[in-house]
């Protein structure tokens, strides 16, 4: 996640909103900051910053939320010809906590039975679970969660074949802008079929990303034979971004997309 990412736009650069650093941790991969700041609208904010570069915040969620939302819409819609009937008890992956807002969305859906969480930044885990981003508390908590701090692209094919209904998929800011490199690793065609060999008929998977991206977009159709772009106009800081998901999947549910 860089220039155009989940947070993109000016840091707060006033007296009395400066970030303040809540935690930190290095690792192989680099720094990963968690900061607080005031927001006169909305009070305290959370803030992750990745090798300098600002990732999210807790003030601007919507496309993390959507994130769950239209993929649950896309997966449980039996309507269209050829869609699988909706299923009562959802088997989800979540790759990428961030802040735990896509995670949070999840559980407010009761048809979800099972999310199983893979971050590879141990100290993302830690701060959430123990309660440091406190409009996310408890997330990892719930009954339903499994937290596993691994590499999506390491723990995926180890999963048996067609054994999960959704990947929520947001570990970087989408193929054309890139955080870590490695991840580049995720959007190319060998990652995902390795994704459609793990989802159940009619299952789903959703990614994030900054920019539109239509080589993106194009893999995914190959792979699953179709995709939905979903675009979201967000305003930071008074500027306008549009972010992006990309809604794939083996089916074409019309009503599924919001």
């Amino acid at each position: 996640m860089a220039a155009t990412t989940h947070g993109s736009g000016p840091l707060p650069d006033s007296a009395d909103d400066r970030p303040v650093t809540i935690a930190r941790e290095e690792s192989s991969r680099g720094s990963v900051v968690l900061r607080r700041r005031h927001d006169d609208h909305a009070g305290e904010v959370w803030e992750l910053i990745t090798n300098g570069i600002f990732i999210m915040d807790s003030l601007e969620t919507t496309t993390e939320r959507l994130l769950a939302s239209a993929a649950l819409r896309a997966v449980a819609t039996p309507t269209a010809p050829g869609r699988h009937p909706a299923r009562d008890s959802l088997s989800v992956v979540a790759a990428g906590l961030g802040l735990g807002f896509t995670v949070r969305e999840l559980l407010s859906h009761d048809q979800v039975g099972r999310v199983d969480v893979v971050e590879i930044e141990p100290a993302v885990v830690s701060w959430i679970r123990t309660g440091l981003i406190p409009p996310t508390d408890g997330v990892l908590a719930d009954p339903r969660v499994r937290t596993h701090v691994e590499d999506i692209r390491r723990w995926l094919p180890q999963r048996a074949e067609a054994s999960i209904d959704i990947l929520a998929l947001d570990i970087d800011n989408g193929p054309d802008i890139l955080v870590h490199l490695d991840n580049e690793e995720v959007y190319e065609s060998g990652f995902l079929a390795t994704v459609k060999r793990t989802l159940r008929p009619g299952g789903v998977l959703a990614t994030w990303s900054a920019t539109r991206s239509p080589v993106l977009r194009n893999r995914l159709e190959q792979t699953f034979g179709y995709c939905e772009e979903i675009r979201r106009p967000v305003i930071r800081e008074g500027r306008g971004f549009d972010y992006f998901l990309y809604v794939a999947s083996d089916t074409h549910a019309t009503d599924a997309w919001p």
